[in-house]
């Protein structure tokens, strides 16, 4: 019961305001991905080099860190993929190291599902892993297409992945989870998540129309940058077969964010001070931009009658007011 999300541009330089709308709507996404999973977060910044930034925060309050905005700095940087996560711990710890994506060879990927088949992967593959998706993506390092990988599985999966070319995102799902994209033409860029209602709220607050589209179970999406149109992503599709799981309830149902599974996570959020829409600026050395935190202790001032802007300190621990 995890979360993967995360966006896949044209090598075409964004101008300054797409660059804000893109990262706005990530952000959007990252944060409802939270409601998947809050035991950690992660994200890939893939690019001519990769990097890896993983927490123990839960992703509203990663979205703040200094780590996930260098990440979607890098889309200004050369880099046209990221890859993010969200953790509900179902094997292995829950410390950093355990967090996605991992990087198994030329191979770096998230993972929702479980797998069930560890011993026999294990022996199988010769790898010995903390955490059950290693293997998913140590089986995709060492085969040459995804059908000679699934047979290694006994697994739910939805995955994200890049291998070997760092301009191509590969996409695919079993039955048993859910995984949604949206090309956005006017920016050139794909948005992808579990749920398809992450990506509808934040292209809404964008004011962004298109169309959010279900991936079909047991194919392979393949979006090749490069390749993106005015119109549309020009995605190659690879079917693949694979027997999944039958279950008698959904395991993918997580129903009202005020539902009892969710409680906690929306007392976290009833709790914050305040959780500003505008993404925090760093300067070079990665401390806050003292005109971003001149502008966000005005706002809060103005929100909370009564209060200074003096009086608001940013907390770079616990990334919040």
């Amino acid at each position: 019961m995890c979360g993967i999300y995360g966006i896949a541009k044209s090598p075409k330089p964004y101008t300054k305001k797409q660059s804000r709308i893109a990262k706005k709507v990530l952000r959007d996404i990252a944060i409802d991905s939270e409601t998947r999973g809050s035991h950690s977060s992660g994200i890939a910044s893939i690019g001519e080099t990769c990097t890896i930034y993983k927490s123990l925060l839960p992703s509203a309050k990663f979205v703040d860190s200094k780590e996930y905005n260098t990440a979607t700095k890098s889309l200004d940087k050369g880099s046209n993929i990221l890859l993010g996560h969200t953790r509900f711990a179902t094997e292995g710890a829950i410390v950093v190291n355990n967090a996605h994506p991992f990087q198994v060879g030329s191979t770096i990927g998230a993972h929702n599902g479980c797998v069930y088949n560890i011993d026999e992967m294990q022996t199988q593959l010769d790898k010995q892993c903390p955490v059950d998706s290693q293997l998913i993506f140590k089986s995709i390092d060492a085969t040459d297409n995804i059908q000679e990988a699934v047979k290694d599985f006994d697994s739910d999966f939805a995955l994200s992945y890049v291998k070997d070319n760092p301009n191509i995102l590969h996409l695919c799902r079993e039955n048993n989870r859910p995984l949604s994209v949206a090309y956005v033409p006017q920016l050139k860029t794909l948005f992808y998540a579990s749920e398809s209602d992450f990506l509808i709220d934040a292209l809404r607050k964008q004011c962004i129309k298109v169309d959010v589209v279900k991936l079909n179970k047991n194919t392979l999406y393949s979006y090749n940058v490069g390749l993106f149109g005015d119109t549309k992503s020009n995605v190659q599709k690879t079917d693949f077969e694979y027997e999944s799981r039958v279950y008698n309830n959904s395991i993918n149902y997580y129903g009202s964010r005020f539902n009892n599974w969710t409680n906690q996570v929306e007392y976290e959020y009833d709790n914050y001070d305040y959780v500003s829409d505008e993404i925090p600026e760093y300067d070079d050395e990665y401390t806050l931009s003292p005109d971003w935190l001149s502008k966000q202790q005005n706002e809060l001032s103005r929100i909370y009658e009564g209060t200074r802007p003096s009086e608001w300190n940013y907390d770079m621990t616990e990334h919040q007011w």
